[in-house]
């Protein structure tokens, strides 16, 4: 006789999910939050949405590559690199290159349509788009502005995380004849709730000193080491905690702590970016820039982002861990289509967006509606895409299962 033991982590999954389903919100967002830039924008634009844009952006997408690295850890076992190399590959880079160019493409069309006047069918657009080595709209090309690369107006947008994604693994699989050899167990498990929050934090506020000011955000590959150090940090984070159960333990155990501890961050955040709070420093004699500028100040501000980082981090898998460790139907459904719904989301949120704004609905029902099409479409597009071979690889679905088991079998004594 035996028994099914089922191993997998549930609470890892629906971090994942959330994750994703908050991806969606924040880009709505990105369609209505004043004095912020993005493909295009609406008419009813809020300044108040900026503070809930804040409170995610910090540490969306830490979030998905922390899991992204949790996931990895879970099956390191069960695959070698050459099959991870494969998956990746198929599941991860394939998504990505088809994606920008069939995805990908109206979100650039309306951008041009919207803030270059461009009047062009779409026929047309798409043989300018790729031509890869059209000098056209230099501004709202990936490479050519931003690392002195040509590549056209083919971009992969919010597909950028693919992109980083297949990086990471790229430098996992050369360093992982080191990582299986290092008992994560034993070297973690007297390590403090402290120090196993402060670590992080002190690694993030290096990167923003040293890195940030000379390697600005591009999302373009090439020259973003200050993006791939905090990224990379955060799948890196993953990869241990799955490593690690003791600390995971501790984060689960802590998670009031760390969501005081969060609310607080965040509180201190919303001070620091405060015209309020520069006159209460103007008031009180201090002269503002200059204070900005001394080193002590700057390591504070630094903190207060980091550990606001880390905090929320810790809160989501505290609370995953503690309540979210369960099967559930919704989870099984979305376990496979939450990578079609987030290649797709962001095209769709474009669309509907403009096509709404023609009947001037406005600042309640316009992004409600849009909301409710965005994920209308992503759950349509989904049907549409798991039933059909070609469209699951383009998509980068499972063709098979044999790779990654979800249970293992353990005969009962």
């Amino acid at each position: 006789m035996y028994k099914v033991i089922d191993t997998r982590r549930y609470d890892i999954d629906w971090l994942r999910t959330l994750a994703f389903m908050l991806l969606i919100f924040y880009h709505v967002g990105m369609f209505y939050v004043a004095d912020w830039g993005w493909h295009v924008k609406s008419a009813y634009l809020s300044e108040s949405l900026q503070n809930v844009m804040i409170l995610l952006n910090q540490w969306r997408m830490p979030l998905i590559f922390l899991v992204s690295g949790v996931a990895l850890s879970l099956v390191e076992a069960k695959i070698d690199r050459t099959t991870l190399f494969k998956m990746r590959f198929t599941r991860v880079l394939i998504p990505l290159v088809i994606g920008s160019i069939l995805i990908v493409p109206p979100q650039v069309y309306f951008e041009l349509i919207q803030s270059e006047g461009y009047n062009g069918s779409y026929f047309e657009f798409m043989k300018l788009y790729l031509d890869t080595s059209t000098t056209l709209y230099a501004d709202h090309q990936l490479l050519s502005n931003r690392t002195g690369f040509t590549f056209g107006l083919i971009t992969y947008n919010h597909l950028w995380y693919l992109a980083y994604l297949f990086v990471f693994t790229l430098v996992y699989m050369v360093f992982k004849p080191l990582l299986v050899k290092i008992d994560w167990q034993r070297r973690t498990s007297s390590i403090s709730a402290i120090t196993i929050f402060l670590v992080p934090v002190t690694l993030f506020i290096l990167y923003k000193f040293f890195l940030a000011p000379y390697f600005p955000e591009t999302f373009t590959i090439v020259n973003d080491w200050y993006n791939h150090a905090f990224f990379f940090t955060s799948f890196m984070m993953g990869y241990v905690l799955a490593k690690a159960p003791l600390v995971w333990q501790k984060i689960i155990e802590n998670r009031k702590n760390w969501l005081i501890l969060a609310i607080t961050n965040f509180s201190l955040l919303l001070l620091l970016r405060s015209e309020t709070f520069d006159s209460f420093l103007i008031s009180a004699g201090f002269d503002v820039s200059y204070v900005e500028s001394l080193f002590i100040t700057s390591l504070l501000f630094k903190f207060v982002i980091s550990a606001n980082v880390v905090s929320w981090l810790f809160t989501m898998i505290g609370f995953a861990g503690a309540y979210l460790n369960k099967k559930h139907p919704i989870l099984t459904y979305m376990n496979e289509a939450i990578l079609p719904w987030y290649i797709l989301h962001q095209t769709l949120i474009v669309i509907f967006a403009m096509w709404l704004a023609k009947y001037e609905l406005g600042p309640v029902y316009e992004p409600v509606l849009l909301i409710m099409f965005t994920f209308a479409g992503c759950f349509i597009g989904y049907e549409i895409i798991k039933r059909f071979t070609v469209t699951r690889f383009i998509f980068g679905l499972k063709i098979s299962n044999k790779f990654l088991p979800r249970q293992s079998i353990q005969y009962a004594k």
